[in-house]
């Protein structure tokens, strides 16, 4: 049975958006060979670069699960809603944690934000595309209708738990790095995400999905085959189906070749 596989990006299929050579390699063997290869990330579409779109993969999923394409049509989009987005805010701004709005078309941070990733793009270029872009306060009231989640960066737990307490139960809270995370739609997740396309293919694939950190938890436990980067944490090592080797170890292209997709 041929597998649609998902794969995430940072920590999984690129460092710092540099693929490697192999895992580019065993993607287009893989295709060929009639498997469906697509992402599947927390990023929102505006958070990526255009060389991603430039594979020209069979699919890409944004957001959590809640922006979905098939080749370069969008099949799912279901952003937070005006309302939500300015309900949240409110509650942030009370008080002043670092916060962005993610988008489908723009992203927004706020200055306490930028502070922030400036100091994490010191070790981590991923943080440096928040830098560019526009501050909160530029946001016209078209914009919130395209955001499709919630980034925050508190400083201590109290403040974080103060937003928390004020969300409704409509949102989820997945947390990283210390005192921050992100806020997304509950119904949607990278879990999500692979049941919708295993429903719009009618079952004729196989799900598979490659990950490496606690966001990448939900797809993993609900593929039917889950692989761990050698890089991984500890918590997706012990639920995976099979544990590869590191991102810059060729993990991509041998555990596609364990699994002899290629």
């Amino acid at each position: 049975m041929n597998k649609i596989v998902f794969l995430d990006l940072d920590g999984t299929l690129w460092t710092f958006e540099q693929i490697p050579d192999s895992a580019l390699l065993a993607i287009a063997q893989a295709r060929k060979n009639g498997h469906k290869i697509l992402t599947n990330t927390g990023r929102s579409r505006c958070e990526v670069p255009q060389a991603l779109w430039d594979l020209k993969l069979d699919g890409y999923c944004f957001s959590a699960g809640s922006e979905i394409y098939l080749e370069s049509n969008r099949i799912l989009y279901e952003p937070l809603g005006a309302e939500l987005v300015k309900q949240i805010q409110t509650v942030i701004e009370e008080i002043g944690i670092g916060y962005s709005l993610e988008g489908s078309d723009m992203t927004f941070t706020n200055s306490v934000d930028r502070e922030q990733m400036k100091a994490f793009a010191q070790t981590n270029r991923v943080g440096s595309c928040f830098l560019d872009f526009p501050d909160v306060s530029t946001i016209q009231e078209k914009d919130y209708d395209q955001i499709m989640k919630i980034s925050l960066r508190a400083e201590n737990e109290e403040d974080l738990d103060y937003v928390l307490s004020r969300i409704p139960d409509c949102v989820e809270f997945t947390r990283f790095r210390g005192f921050g995370g992100e806020l997304t739609l509950k119904k949607y997740n990278k879990a999500t995400a692979i049941q919708f396309l295993e429903q719009y293919f009618n079952n004729e694939y196989e799900s598979m999905a490659f990950g490496d950190s606690d966001n990448d938890l939900p797809m993993l436990k609900y593929a039917s085959i889950s692989v761990a980067m050698g890089n991984g944490t500890d918590s997706v090592k012990e639920i995976s189906s099979y544990i590869t080797d590191p991102i810059d170890e060729n993990g991509i292209y041998n555990a596609f070749k364990h699994f002899e997709l290629i």
